[in-house]
């Protein structure tokens, strides 16, 4: 017997082996995707996407995830492969990276032109102000989109009869003493972005005023990015600003009853995540289909519905927006966020109606390190200054005309590219430029606090 099952293994192996060499036997359809996405979001749309081409097409398919780390990393990879092998690298798609990579890689020609139905392109807006979402000639696609706003502690609002913020500028008013967190900007990047947009969505001299008010509302000014939501979810505020990720992920663990993450009314800015289909696939159909899954209804949902729902992801609640504008009316109940990104996509600030407020990302760039030091030297190394000045202003009643003093900034707009260009290349005159406004500042609260106290 032992025999005969020996001869009837290598007789059903050669079988095998016959009906894969004449084409009998069919391999599963795969595709490689290359993507910095965490496991949890591999996993999710994986399965789903499994399930789905299952259903839509009678046939499984196996995806291969690529994964060689963060975003710098996975761009660095795919131009080195297509420099040794310019036709085709073996992969067959591009899947998240923000979306700046995606203009070059496209006039590099490394990606496919990739047409998908006109109902999922009717869902997604071309662009928002300003900022492409898609592309026009159908290289790239949004997927999902982030932005920054403001996190709320429900119930610490309505405990202490606080008004919600709901504009950048609110964040400033006198009724929000004490309860307001932000962080360092020299410290993280994203606060600086969002520090960065009041100013230049505002006005040098308003996003100031702005930002002195919401330094001055502060406790304290946390280190790093994560320090202004931890606050607020601790109850030490009411209201914090972060990115959105950092929001959705309080919002998700303490329940929309205790907190709510919001975009501001007056203006934000939206910022896709992208995919593409790399050239030279070899799988080019599958890789189309991919894309339209991800863009498709069941797609979406999955980085908008909570885990347990239906449609939503079976372990891990992924805490992306999705870039279908259809879905935030749809399902109001699921949206991560209090208002729609696209809300009120027309913006009134100071009065004027702004469709087309951009953050210029090459302007943040050149000046960040020079920004950065006037928020430290008038905001942050003299918060105490700041805070005592602003308290003292509040209890004579005098807050508006006050804060217009104390947030006249050290330095007017023009004046910054002539300083970059000069002093603040050589390091000891920056030193001593950080040390004279850091002086300046603290003389002019000091200053301020004193004549308030001797008025009646």
């Amino acid at each position: 017997m032992r025999f005969l099952r020996i001869q009837f293994s290598f007789v059903l192996l050669l079988f095998l082996l016959f009906l894969t060499s004449h084409g009998y036997a069919q391999e599963n359809a795969s595709l490689s995707i290359i993507t910095p996405h965490t496991e949890s979001i591999r996993q999710e749309i994986g399965l789903k996407f499994s399930n789905w081409y299952q259903e839509h097409f009678k046939e499984s398919i196996k995806l291969d995830w690529r994964n060689v780390g963060g975003s710098s990393d996975t761009i660095r990879f795919i131009r080195s492969e297509f420099t040794a092998k310019p036709e085709g690298i073996g992969l067959d798609i591009l899947f998240g990276c923000g979306v700046d990579p995606y203009f070059d890689l496209k006039n590099e020609k490394f990606l496919e032109r990739c047409s998908l139905p006109e109902e999922i392109l009717s869902s997604i807006p071309a662009d928002n102000q300003g900022t492409l979402l898609r592309d026009p000639d159908r290289f790239w696609y949004g997927v999902t989109i982030a932005t920054f706003g403001i996190l709320h502690n429900l119930r610490v609002q309505e405990y202490n009869h606080l008004p919600q913020a709901k504009k950048w500028k609110d964040l400033a008013l006198p009724e929000l003493h004490d309860w307001v967190a932000i962080s360092d900007p020299r410290n993280s990047g994203s606060m600086y972005t969002m520090m960065e947009v009041i100013l230049q969505g505002y006005g040098w001299e308003e996003g100031w005023r702005i930002l002195t008010g919401m330094a001055a509302n502060s406790t304290s000014i946390g280190r790093y990015a994560t320090d202004a939501p931890r606050l607020t979810t601790l109850g030490n505020t009411a209201s914090g600003i972060c990115i959105d990720f950092y929001g959705f992920t309080q919002v998700n663990a303490h329940g929309k009853t205790n907190m709510i993450f919001t975009i501001p009314e007056d203006f934000s800015i939206l910022s896709p995540d992208c995919i593409a289909i790399l050239k030279g696939t070899e799988h080019l159909k599958e890789a189309q289909r991919f894309i339209e899954f991800v863009l498709s209804d069941e797609g979406q949902k999955l980085w908008m519905f909570p885990v347990g729902s239906p449609e939503g992801p079976v372990r891990s609640a992924l805490l992306r927006m999705p870039i279908r504008k259809d879905l935030y009316t749809r399902y109001p109940q699921y949206s991560p966020v209090q208002n729609s990104p696209f809300y009120n996509e027309s913006k009134v600030i100071n009065g004027n109606t702004n469709n087309t407020f951009t953050l210029n990302n090459e302007l943040a760039y050149k000046r960040r390190d020079l920004v950065c030091a006037l928020i430290g030297a008038q905001l942050i190394d003299t918060h105490p200054e700041l805070r005592k000045a602003w308290a003292e202003a509040i209890r004579k009643g005098k807050a508006e005309e006050t804060l217009i003093r104390l947030s006249k900034p050290l330095i007017a707009e023009n004046e910054l590219q002539a300083l970059l260009q000069n002093e603040w290349k050589d390091p000891l005159q920056k030193n001593r430029i950080k040390i004279r406004w850091q002086i300046e500042a603290q003389t002019r609260c000091q200053t301020i606090r004193k004549e308030l106290r001797q008025q009646p």
